[in-house]
């Protein structure tokens, strides 16, 4: 099989250990294989982290709730409620709006937010003017967390303008958007041993007419308020083996044409599959554990 080969990664060594590759930049895979000879590319536990460290920026603090300074740079969920716009190492922070004030206001497509008086533990906002606000989740100590901010615009972590791709051993974390993106007509996708962790959307997500088998991967802590998986549109998918936790909304959203999702195991979700539209769900030995 062919396998693709990158440079320009960040090598770290910690000691005499080799530690896994860093990559800085999104990867779009663009050259395609075939149904008998797909095209192959193995990260060997390669990392994309597109996170900015914004631990040191010069947050205005009242307790609990933080506020970012008018001068922080505009977070890539400010104008999209359904993305996380932080995390606090590994954990998103929710968007919360203030659907009666938004009633009240009777202008279509207006958001606004709640004020930060009104937020919960690990919930955030915005003000009019751009000033990212949230209260601490429990459990994290401001002088030992570090706080993550997606890069501007909508980048996601891996994307595929190809047909007949396989995916080993790779990481996404931290993209705005998807930690693993597939859009248009795109058929013989494969997903093997990935990580999908703390993106602002989902950690997977197909679009329009993908078909795809997703095998073993980890997918947790991701920002959507829709799932950590999200397949929509007319999209095929399958999901084998797969380990589903912490993610802001279901483990499972599928709103496209056909999906199976076998021997998952699916933990701390409020929900484990969600269904809209005429979406078809095969299910078989999956676990899900509510705490």
């Amino acid at each position: 099989m062919r396998m693709l080969v990158l440079t320009g990664m960040l090598a770290l060594v910690v000691g005499s250990v080799r530690a896994q590759e860093i990559r800085r930049t999104p990867l779009v895979l663009s050259t395609s294989g075939t149904a008998e000879e797909p095209f192959v590319f193995d990260g060997h536990g390669m990392i994309i982290d597109l996170g900015i460290d914004v631990t040191a920026h010069d947050w205005q603090k009242q307790g609990d709730l933080w506020s970012s300074r008018p001068e922080f740079e505009k977070s890539a969920a400010a104008a999209d409620v359904q993305r996380a716009p932080l995390f606090i190492d590994e954990v998103p922070l929710r968007l919360v709006r203030d659907r009666a004030a938004e009633q009240k206001a009777g202008v279509a497509g207006q958001v606004i937010y709640a004020a930060p008086e009104a937020l919960k533990a690990g919930q955030a906002g915005f003000s009019p003017d751009g000033v990212l606000y949230f209260r601490w989740p429990v459990g994290k100590d401001p002088a030992k967390a570090k706080l993550i901010l997606p890069q501007p615009g909508l980048a996601s972590g891996v994307s595929f303008a190809g047909n007949f791709i396989t995916v080993r051993n790779v990481t996404a974390i931290h993209a705005a958007n998807d930690g693993f993106n597939i859009h248009g007509h795109r058929v013989g996708i494969r997903l093997e041993n990935v990580k999908a962790f703390s993106n602002g959307d989902e950690g997977i997500s197909a679009h329009e007419t993908v078909q795809m088998d997703v095998v073993k991967a980890e997918i947790a802590w991701n920002g959507s308020s829709a799932g950590g998986v999200a397949d929509v549109g007319d999209s095929e998918t399958t999901y084998t083996d797969c380990e589903v936790h912490d993610n802001l909304g279901a483990a499972f959203f599928f709103d496209g044409k056909k999906h199976r999702v076998t021997n998952c195991r699916i933990y701390r979700q409020h929900q484990d599959i969600v269904t809209r539209g005429d979406a078809v769900v095969e299910q078989s030995g999956n676990v899900w554990e509510k705490e």
